[in-house]
């Protein structure tokens, strides 16, 4: 039996303090909040018990830093996916957003893997069609090996991959809070989830 775990990440900063986004340096990167922090400690203390062979987030700091407590606890690297990005939508970003670079991120996350290459990486500006594709393909892409992955990303990104794995739509209008968690197994050739925590 496969499992995929698929997290959506934290509290942002930018949700409590929105004045952050004019004096930030990557204004569409925004770390975890306070709460966020908290959320992703008690995000490793959950998950601690589950067997899990691969972590995988989207290249933004508040999925990664939503991962590290866990990855640090596990002792696992972390593998930045752009495939598990949010929505390039143009009403949300005016380009293609600027991440933290690696050099940085690794200065303060040197579990992150820096070899790791992204399986897929997605076109400015993106359509919702386009987004579908894209979340059907690393869906699959990183469920074939069989691994027993977590993948924190973004609640658009986590209800898509959902939505393409159990073939149901409904997923897409579940309310996902910030730090939420659903478990997806596969039995056969036939995905089932669950909300879990």
């Amino acid at each position: 039996m496969q499992t995929f775990w698929l997290v959506r990440h934290a509290h942002r900063l930018d949700f409590s303090e929105p004045e952050w986004f004019d004096r930030a340096i990557y204004p569409y990167d925004p770390p975890l909040s306070p709460q966020g922090h908290d959320r992703a400690v008690w995000l490793a203390q959950k998950l601690s018990d589950i067997k899990v062979d691969r972590i995988y987030t989207s290249p933004f700091l508040r999925t990664i830093q939503t991962a590290d407590p866990l990855a640090r606890l596990l002792k696992l690297p972390i593998q930045l996916e752009w495939g598990l990005c949010e929505w390039l939508c143009q009403d949300w970003t005016t380009e293609f957003p600027t991440t933290t670079p690696i050099d940085e991120l690794l200065r303060y996350y040197p579990n992150i893997d820096a070899g790791y290459q992204s399986r897929l990486v997605p076109c400015y500006p993106e359509t919702t069609d386009a987004l579908n594709i894209r979340l059907n393909i690393i869906a699959q892409k990183l469920n074939d090996n069989g691994d027993r992955t977590i993948a924190i990303a973004h609640k658009g990104s986590v209800l898509g991959i959902v939505a393409a794995l159990t073939s149901n739509d409904d997923w897409l209008a579940h309310d996902l809070p910030c730090g939420g968690i659903i478990k997806l197994v596969k039995e056969g050739e036939r995905w089932s989830g669950v909300v879990d925590g």
